[in-house]
């Protein structure tokens, strides 16, 4: 089966009115596994529904009979893993596959009749009930999102934890799908969050990655004038030995007062996260980003000069509609002037329902991938050079995994899965947190005598 965006938008609609009514009866304990899929936002919802299920009486294991495919389904090729993840699941009979996450926010009604094999597709305002619906088969939707307070079952290993402050996002970049998908910003409250960060704390995590898709929007819709920097004040007022790292921060909400206070508590990981996406005015103002290049300048000039030890990492999106060779250039030149230690580069991607959906001036492939190569040779040779001043320097290390060759882990200023590897000579435990001596840099990597 080939699966597009088309094929799912054609398919018999109506599929809402088999929302079966029985998810209040009483389901049999089982044994269930977890597939997680995308984003850490999305990894955070499985420990819910995980956390949810055990403590209805079911049993986590790799052998479960049923599987949970929590989807991504942000950009095209993402929903295609998903369909493919769980065509692959359903090959199995004798296994329930059950399907939630973004995939069934995206594209809804159309799900059951173009995958019959899945057992039950579950919205995100059912996540509350997914012990009863669990056993079931429908298609379980309806508006809103569900309270992040039930039990949570971490799925990552000690000490690394995510928190995730808030739901969907209204800065409404034009090329992106997740407002619709995920709705406008919702934040969780501070006692909320900060009894959850405790449990955290408590269970033995120490490396607390804040999460959510603009996380300096946060408490914006609940009129909370501290924001962000009130929130992590608070985080940071609870007593311990731990590490709080800040990823996904927009721009234009950066500012000196969180910068400030960013740099005021060795607690807090000196790791910029903030995607730019690009650097020239007129594709800025084509992508709705809210702020001009000027601005980009100034602002990440400011974040050198107040923590000027501090990792900075971006994301850019190369290939966007209309833009010209000499825009990319400009780029390139931009990208070389401000030194990011660390840049995720992608080419854009049409997506139905998207403002620049409808732009005229799409860029063919080959030259999208071209700018893209481009970009990640440029960004190899910063990398490298930036690592270079790390050579001899003691860094704190996370120990994720002992029983490779050679044993591996991250400095501490490396976050999880999407930045490089410290591979680690001599005795560690995976979990630790500890420090060494980088003895030798790579592209990406360093390697560090513990």
């Amino acid at each position: 089966m080939t699966f597009s965006s088309a094929t799912v938008s054609a398919s018999v609609r109506g599929a809402r009115g088999s929302e079966r009514r029985d998810a209040g009866r009483h389901v049999p304990s089982m044994r269930f596994r977890v597939v997680s899929l995308g984003c850490p936002k999305n990894l955070v919802e499985s420990e819910y529904l995980t956390g949810k299920l055990c403590a209805a009486g079911h049993t986590l294991g790799d052998d479960g009979d049923t599987i949970i495919i929590n989807t991504c389904a942000f950009i095209a090729e993402a929903a295609r893993e998903s369909i493919e993840t769980i065509l692959e699941a359903a090959r199995d009979e004798e296994k329930r596959v059950v399907v939630t996450g973004c995939l069934v926010e995206r594209y809804r009604e159309d799900l059951p009749k173009l995958l019959p094999e899945v057992g039950a597709f579950v919205g995100r305002a059912y996540y509350n009930e997914i012990d009863r619906i669990i056993g079931t088969r429908g298609y379980y939707h309806r508006e809103g999102t569900f309270a992040e307070t039930f039990p949570r079952q971490v799925l990552t290993k000690p000490p690394t934890a995510y928190l995730k402050i808030q739901e969907g996002c209204d800065n409404r970049c034009h090329y992106c799908t997740i407002p619709a998908i995920r709705g406008g910003l919702t934040s969780r409250t501070r006692d909320d969050i900060l009894e959850e960060f405790r449990w955290l704390l408590g269970e033995g995590y120490r490396e607390i990655n804040v999460i959510g898709q603009d996380i300096t929007a946060y408490g914006k819709d609940r009129g909370d004038k501290e924001g962000l920097v009130g929130l992590i004040g608070s985080l940071l007022r609870q007593k311990g030995d731990y590490h709080v790292r800040l990823l996904y921060m927009h721009p234009k909400g950066v500012t000196e007062k969180l910068i400030e206070l960013m740099g005021s508590d060795r607690r807090i990981i000196p790791y910029l996260d903030i995607p730019i996406q690009h650097s020239e005015d007129r594709i800025l103002t084509l992508m709705g980003r809210g702020h001009t290049k000027a601005y980009l300048e100034e602002s990440l000039s400011m974040m050198r000069r107040r923590m000027p030890e501090a990792v900075l990492r971006t994301s850019i999106i190369v290939g966007f509609p209309t833009e010209t060779d000499e825009e990319f250039d400009a780029l390139l030149s931009f990208v070389h002037r401000h030194q990011f230690d660390m840049l995720g580069a992608f080419m854009y991607a049409r997506e139905e329902g998207t403002v620049a959906y409808k732009l005229k001036g799409q860029i063919k492939k080959s030259i999208k991938r071209d700018r893209y190569n481009r970009l990640m040779e440029a960004q190899k040779e910063i990398s490298r050079t930036r690592l270079t001043r790390l050579f001899g320097k003691t860094v704190k290390i996370i120990v994720e995994d002992t029983e490779a060759s050679p044993k591996a882990g991250r400095m501490l200023t490396q976050a999880p899965d999407i930045d490089g590897i410290a591979f680690l000579n001599g005795e560690c435990r995976a979990g630790d947190i500890c420090e060494g001596k980088v003895v030798k840099t790579l592209d990406y990597d360093v390697v560090v005598e513990v």
